[in-house]
């Protein structure tokens, strides 16, 4: 893999916001943007620090409330950022606002090291001139420590500096939150700091508590280097000293940030050379990872995404991939259905490792699921929350919340998947068939059979399905398509004996999966997306100016609701798990209806478009929706990077390559390959892990090559024909 640097010529702005995203460092139990290092310049900006998991709680008011209604908003606690060094001349301080100017000069992340290199230019309101070079890395596995380097150097001041590292006092009265935007939330987090007496003068050690959930993280900040002949001392949140600096003089400071995992203790961990540990970490992650690209920019975008993934995803079983990771607040770092749908593939193909820790989050809080779906009115069996980071549903809009009940489907899904990859019967049978078993349960009891096209059939009533401009439906096409294997599955597993189930559960599976209803236009020959949104006007496209696009922020739902509108592929997106369910004639009346009337206003849509226009061999559009993909949030295509990557779209990147340009799936237990590559890629090759195997997939528009490089000799389907691959 080529030695890939993003830097500010690969972005779409400088907006300070917006880089604060963009080269935001974390571990997957800690993140922290790309501030500013000056108080003074925070301005509408988010100089912020996350850990995964770290909540608080506020009670949700209805106007009107009812049984089972989500009782309190969770939201990811925005902690100051780490990367804070206030310097001030004898006439000029950089804490006062905007006394210090600040102009980038350079701006590097390193995908091979995980190393951010600044460098800026500063100017006091006195004309007092001086360069500031930073660098910085979150180190990976499981010390949770963030390391960070400044050296300043006089272009042409002499006198004294005075500087100061300010820990946890911080104002964010300035922080820009747009409360319009449901997509954007920040709440009061009720947090109490109690400093912990240390006898070392280099250190400060504090704990931080959400007074609301009770949650504990223990944080160190440790001084390893500051300059010669300046004094160090500490006074009740921060560090400080000051000296001389002469012109041309360079000084370095060097501090290193520890977080606690919660409710944790510090862990000791002595790493002397930082770049050299994540450089070997990072290597391994390449190493099953890497993707090249003959197109440069569409490889350096995959990589970026990979290597923002590989920093947001929980790692302890306990935690999960919120909306924006550990990159900003945005959705208030809730886990959604995309992990499973759209992440959690890429893992489970690459660091199965990884993978299983997401799918054990999921696990942990399947007593909250079985909780949640008595209160929905389940005589058994478990319903995920929709929005949640503790297991509780989160969600204050139950129609496009709790009513999306396909996410149960959609985790079993993962778990199949997973299984399916691995070959891990341990965590199938620990894990994973309980899982499967207590969402199959809650389909038995949330559907019903009725009558349909002369027989009965299973259905489901008064359902969301992904696409939430269009709600509350019955017999939702994917939500239907996707129990209908989780039913399934649940039944294979108690027929195996991974699960002992009850009398008569794995012949009731097996019936309702058998007879599920799936709706059919038989008029308009296109699969229906519930039983009457073709019946629905379309909407008046051509009357909506572009400035109205997301609909949701321009129009009451109900409006939205009564029109043929997709936020997001929904139909489609079955049909892209499943390709033998239809041919391919059917597949493109789908995809050439519902591509009319999608908007594209959710991140996750584009990359479902190109996947199928490979599939239908539509190898140009295929290629346009991938660029938009790949680089979604280099371009700000959404117009809200600047609140945190879209991290279900980075995972789709890697999909859009995998299972659209390469026709990657698994079907029957084998693995498929087909060729799909676009006419503007002359190569394409990935790795993945498959069963034990490690395995290069490499394209060109002649040839498809299958590469073991680990594991015993297998077969596979390559382009419709069943090889042998040895080697």
């Amino acid at each position: 893999m080529k030695a890939t640097k993003l830097t500010l010529k690969d972005v779409a702005t400088q907006d300070r916001r917006y880089l604060e995203t963009i080269f935001a460092l974390g571990d997957g139990s800690f993140g922290v943007r790309d501030s500013l290092p000056f108080t003074g310049n925070q301005k509408d900006n988010l100089p912020l620090m996350l850990v995964n998991g770290f909540y608080a709680t506020n009670p949700i008011t209805y106007g009107e409330s009812a049984h089972g209604y989500a009782k309190y908003h969770q939201t990811i606690i925005s902690l100051p950022s780490p990367r804070y060094l206030n310097l001030a001349t004898a006439s000029s301080d950089s804490a006062e606002n905007n006394k210090w100017k600040i102009d980038v000069v350079k701006t590097e992340l390193n995908l091979l090291t995980g190393e951010l290199t600044e460098k800026f230019k500063l100017a006091t309101v006195n004309n007092e001139h001086f360069e500031l070079a930073i660098k910085s890395q979150a180190l990976f596995e499981s010390s949770h420590q963030y390391v960070i380097t400044y050296q300043l150097k006089s272009l042409d001041y002499v006198g004294a500096i005075n500087y100061q590292r300010p820990l946890f006092n911080i104002n964010f009265s300035d922080v820009d939150i747009d409360k319009n935007d449901p997509r954007v939330a920040q709440r009061s987090a009720h947090l109490s700091i109690k400093k912990e007496e240390v006898s070392d003068h280099n250190l400060f050690k504090w704990i931080t508590t959400s007074n609301t959930t009770k949650q504990k993280v223990i944080q160190s900040d440790e001084v390893k280097k500051y300059p010669n002949d300046f004094s160090l001392s500490k006074d009740q949140a921060s560090f400080k000293g000051k000296g001389n600096i002469k012109s041309n003089q360079v000084l370095t400071w060097q501090f290193v940030r520890q977080v606690s995992d919660i409710n944790q203790p510090l862990k000791k961990y002595k790493i002397d050379d930082y770049v050299a540990h994540n450089q070997s970490i990072l290597n391994n992650f390449w190493h099953q990872s890497q993707v090249q690209i003959s197109n440069e920019k569409l490889e350096k975008g995959i990589q970026y995404n990979l290597f923002q993934l590989f920093q947001s995803a929980g790692r302890n079983g306990l935690t999960n991939i919120a909306a924006k990771g550990i990159t900003g607040p945005g959705y208030e770092g809730h886990y959604f259905w995309d992990t499973e749908m759209y992440m959690l593939p890429f893992f489970i193909y690459t660091q199965p490792a990884i993978a299983k820790q997401l799918l054990s989050y999921r696990y942990s809080i399947l007593p909250q699921a079985k909780t949640r779906a008595k209160e929905l009115g389940a005589a058994k069996g478990a319903l995920f929350a929709w929005r949640t980071i503790n297991g509780e549903e989160a969600s204050a809009y139950y129609p496009a919340g709790t009513a999306a009940y396909h996410i149960d489907a959609d985790i079993a899904h993962a778990v199949k998947l997973y299984f399916d990859v691995t070959g891990d019967k341990k965590f199938l049978k620990d894990k994973g068939a309980k899982i499967v078993l207590e969402t199959a349960r809650f389909w038995l009891s949330f559907g019903s059979w009725s009558k349909r096209e002369g027989k009965e059939q299973f259905t489901m009533f008064k359902v969301t399905g992904p696409d939430e401009y269009t709600v509350l439906v019955d017999n939702n096409y994917y939500t239907n398509r996707m129990a209908k294997e989780n039913l399934a599955f649940a039944a294979w597993l108690i027929k195996n004996g991974y699960i002992k189930a009850d009398e008569n559960e794995e012949v009731n599976f097996e019936k309702a999966s058998c007879n599920m209803y799936l709706p059919y236009d038989s008029d308009k020959r296109i699969t229906k997306q519930d039983d009457d949104s073709p019946e629905m006007p379309v909407w008046p496209f051509d009357k909506t100016p572009k400035s109205n696009y997301p609909l949701l922020l321009h129009y009451h739902p109900l409006v939205i609701y009564r029109y043929q509108v997709n936020k997001q592929p929904d139909t489609l997106l079955a049909e892209m798990l499943f390709p033998a369910d239809q041919s391919k004639k059917q597949l493109e009346r789908d995809y050439n209806y519902y591509e009319k009337i999608t908007t594209h206003d959710s991140s996750l849509s584009r990359s479902i478009f190109s996947i199928l226009a490979s599939q239908l061999d539509k190898r140009d559009k295929a290629f346009n929706y991938y660029m938009d993909t790949s680089l979604m949030d280099w371009v700000d295509l959404q117009g809200n990077a600047r609140d945190g990557l879209h991290e279900a779209n980075l995972g789709g990147s890697w999909l859009g390559l995998t299972y659209g340009f390469a026709g990657m799936h698994i079907q029957d237990g084998i693995l498929h390959i087909t060729n799909h590559l676009p006419n503007k890629i002359d190569r394409l090759s990935f790795r993945i892990c498959f069963q034990n195997r490690l395995l290069e997939v490499q394209l060109d528009h002649t040839n498809t090559k299958i590469e073991l490089l680990k594991g015993m000799p297998f077969k596979m389907m390559v382009n419709d024909k069943m090889l042998k691959i040895t080697k």
